[in-house]
């Protein structure tokens, strides 16, 4: 199953790892139960009015089960590419009961990543978040930073906006996050929840970390006053073993499906504690000459419109979720929280956004920079750099002169994403505006729709691929790996 899992992610992040490398990653694979045995944290005196909250099973601030919202959080890791994108959305074609669309966040790495779909997936309102440049484990500050740089620059999210990270192989350690701390993100979600030990809603490290000791970052000593914790929850299958990433590989189509459902009926008649599903869409999107990925996707797409259905339900970022954990609301008040809205700027003419502002069916049509390295390929709304990207260069100097024609400006501070216009060096809104126009996007029902994005239905009864293709598929990525 971890062969499986790092082969077919090899084909959207590339081929940097041996076979060795491959069988031991930590992507996909079973969780491994170790809460702290030293963890101790008072309640009394972390308290969320000085940015602390204490590990735990229960909801923030005393809020009764039954009063709290059931958060939904889908995740997705590695790059961005169109195949991959068009998947996501699949996924979170569903409505949350304020009649939004639901939300999920993207960790995303460097390589292979098309800059103009980072852009449009932030202007949709979802989450953008740092997954390294290159995906390597335990991951330098070099590693870190020149994502972030990069996400900015050719993706035009604003730095502030970036707040979250996930180690890949959810190989961490204590320096990672201190590194995250260091550079101002708001939250690491690396660590797994595995069972009812340590199946804690998300909490700060001033008291260090809680769960996950297998890291060896459970050390008295280690605390990082004000950093989050979001854990990633596990589902048990039925030998009672926990299933982290890309659950939909662990069994059949249906098998999988109780799994998650028994999961998730535990977290929503128990403490209500997030429930995650996490995902490399590399594994759900369609590639020539490899088995069709469909039934997979149909299955993962069926999960979420079932969970979906409960009116109580919100799919949601971990930025969302996190506004909310630092103030927390009843179920019944969530709808009128303002990072929960679905807003989106009216604009006079199209601008290079992420958007389709002129209602033509089309974004940013004809505004793109195509970037061509090689290999190192992208679409971007900003300036092209000279020479590709590297770690040590994630920001090489731009093709064009600033002032000249042509030239793309960066996102300043006081202005958003969806409001600035790159090429004109205008920002439409800035922060401090109170009379910007909006367009809410909020429909008048909470009902689903189906897989196909036009309310149709997909087959929730399809099985996995048959394992003589599987094994097919994990020799031809052998093959390429090592040749």
């Amino acid at each position: 199953m971890r062969l499986w899992t790092c082969a077919v992610a090899a084909l959207s992040f590339g081929c940097f790892f041996s076979i060795f490398d491959l069988v031991h990653a930590q992507e996909g694979t079973t969780t491994q139960i170790s809460s702290s045995t030293s963890y101790s944290c008072d309640p009394a005196a972390c308290q969320l009015t000085s940015n602390c909250l204490c590990a735990s099973s229960s909801p923030p601030n005393g809020l009764d089960p039954k009063d709290t919202p059931q958060f939904v959080v889908v995740t997705f890791d590695d790059s961005i590419q169109e195949t991959l994108y068009t998947a996501a959305q699949q996924m979170l074609n569903v409505i949350n009961p304020n009649g939004c669309k639901a939300r999920g966040t993207w960790y995303v790495s460097m390589q292979y990543t098309d800059f103009s779909l980072v852009q449009q997936w932030y202007a949709q309102g979802n989450e953008v978040a740092d997954h390294t440049f290159s995906h390597v484990g335990a991951p330098s500050e070099q590693e870190i930073s020149s994502a972030k740089s990069m996400l900015h620059e050719y993706g035009g999210v604003p730095l502030n906006k970036i707040q979250g990270f996930r180690a890949p192989f959810l190989n961490y350690t204590a320096d990672t996050l201190k590194q995250l701390s260091k550079q101002q993100f708001s939250y690491d979600s690396s660590s797994s929840a595995s069972s009812d030990n340590d199946n804690f809603w998300p909490y700060t490290l001033d008291h260090g970390m809680a769960n996950d000791c297998w890291t060896g970052v459970c050390d008295a000593n280690f605390k990082l006053p004000g950093f989050w914790e979001f854990p990633m929850y596990a589902v048990m299958n039925n030998a009672s073993v926990p299933q982290l990433m890309d659950v939909y590989l662990s069994g059949t189509a249906d098998d999988v499906t109780k799994w998650s459902l028994d999961t998730f009926e535990r977290h929503y008649n128990g403490g209500r504690q997030p429930f995650g599903i996490y995902v490399h869409p590399t594994h759900l999107a369609s590639y020539p000459g490899l088995p069709d990925p469909k039934p997979l996707l149909d299955s993962v797409v069926n999960l979420i419109k079932s969970i979906s259905e409960k009116k109580d339900v919100w799919v949601v970022t971990n930025q969302q979720l996190l506004q909310w954990m630092k103030n927390p609301v009843k179920a019944s008040q969530l709808a009128n929280q303002p990072y929960m809205k679905c807003e989106q700027p009216v604009l006079p003419n199209e601008i290079c956004n992420g958007l389709d502002d002129n209602h033509s069916g089309g974004v940013d049509e004809s505004l793109l920079n195509n970037c061509n390295f090689g290999t190192s390929n992208f679409k971007t709304c900003f300036n092209c750099p000279n020479t590709a990207p590297s770690l040590s260069s994630p920001t090489p100097g731009s093709t064009m002169q600033n002032g000249t024609a042509g030239y793309r400006y960066t996102v300043p501070e006081n202005c958003d994403t969806t409001w600035w216009d790159p090429i004109g060096n205008k920002c439409n809104c800035d922060t401090t505006a109170t009379n910007c126009e909006y367009k809410n996007e909020a429909l008048p029902t909470n009902k689903t729709t189906g897989s196909d994005g036009n309310g149709g239905s997909s087959d929730a009864s399809s099985t996995l691929l048959p394992v003589s293709q599987l094994a097919l598929l994990i020799t031809l990525v052998a093959l390429v790996t090592l040749y």
